[in-house]
C-alpha cells in the first residue's frame, strides 16, 4: 500500500498486550498497510507440532492428557493446564520461552528494510522489549478484555483465570515507549493504527529516532 516508504531502514516494532486487549487488530491492520509480521502465536504452533523437542517436554511435564486423539498438542488441553496456577504457568514458559525468542530473532535477521512488527503478547514478560526499536503496549479495560475472552468461546471463571495469570497492565506501562489505549469502537482503534503508522514514517518520529 505505501511501498515506496518501506524502503527506508528497518524499524522493529515489538507490541505486546494481554489477551483481550486488541493487540492483533493493531496488528493486523498494521501488515495491510505494508508492515511485515513475526507472530509469535504461528512460531509457537510450529514448535508444537508432534515429536518436536518442545512437544516431547510439555508431554512429559503435562501430560497426555495434552494430546488429541491423533497425537497432536491440542492447544485449549494445553492452556487449560498451564493457566491454572502461576507454577504450571511457569513451567509451560520454562519449556517454550526460550525457543520461540531463538527462532523471533532467527526470523527478524530475514529483514533489512522496512517496518517489521513483533507480534508477541509477552513482549514486556519475556524482555524482547529491549531488543526492539520501538515497543508497543495495547491495553483495554478489564472488562472489555473479559468479555471479549468470553465472546471467543470460554466461560466466565476461565477468563477470568486466564487473566489473572498474565501480568496486568500497570506492571509494564513503565516499560514501553508508547502506549495504545483500547478502550472505543473498532473502527476507532483502526483510527489509531493508521495514525500509528503514519507516525513512523514522519519527520518527527525521524528526529525523535536519530536523537535517541
Amino acid at each position: 500500500m505505501f511501498d515506496r516508504k518501506l524502503n527506508q531502514d528497518r524499524l522493529v516494532v515489538g507490541i505486546g498486550g494481554n489477551t483481550g486487549a486488541g493487540k492483533t487488530t493493531v496488528v493486523n491492520e498494521l501488515r495491510r498497510y505494508g508492515a511485515k509480521v513475526i507472530d509469535a502465536d504461528k512460531v509457537t504452533g510450529a514448535l508444537l507440532h508432534k515429536n518436536t523437542a518442545e512437544y516431547k517436554k510439555l508431554v512429559k511435564v503435562f501430560g497426555p492428557e495434552i494430546l488429541t486423539r491423533t497425537g497432536q498438542v491440542d492447544r485449549q488441553a494445553l492452556a487449560d493446564k498451564a493457566f491454572c496456577s502461576a507454577a504450571a504457568l511457569k513451567k509451560l514458559n520454562a519449556v517454550m520461552h526460550p525457543s520461540i525468542l531463538k527462532r523471533i530473532r532467527a526470523d527478524l535477521d530475514k529483514y533489512r528494510k522496512g517496518l517489521v512488527i513483533i507480534d508477541a503478547p509477552l513482549l514486556f514478560s519475556v524482555g524482547l522489549d529491549k531488543e526492539v526499536d520501538v515497543a508497543i503496549l495495547v491495553t483495554a479495560p478489564e472488562r472489555l478484555k473479559l468479555k471479549r475472552l468470553m465472546d471467543c468461546g470460554l466461560d466466565r471463571e476461565a477468563a477470568k483465570q486466564r487473566l489473572k495469570m498474565q501480568d496486568p497492565d500497570a506492571k509494564v506501562w513503565r516499560k514501553a515507549d508508547f502506549v495504545l489505549e483500547n478502550k472505543g469502537s473498532l473502527a476507532e482503534l483502526k483510527r489509531k493504527s493508521r495514525a500509528l503508522w503514519n507516525f513512523f514514517y514522519s519527520s518527527r518520529f525521524q528526529n525523535l529516532r536519530a536523537a535517541r
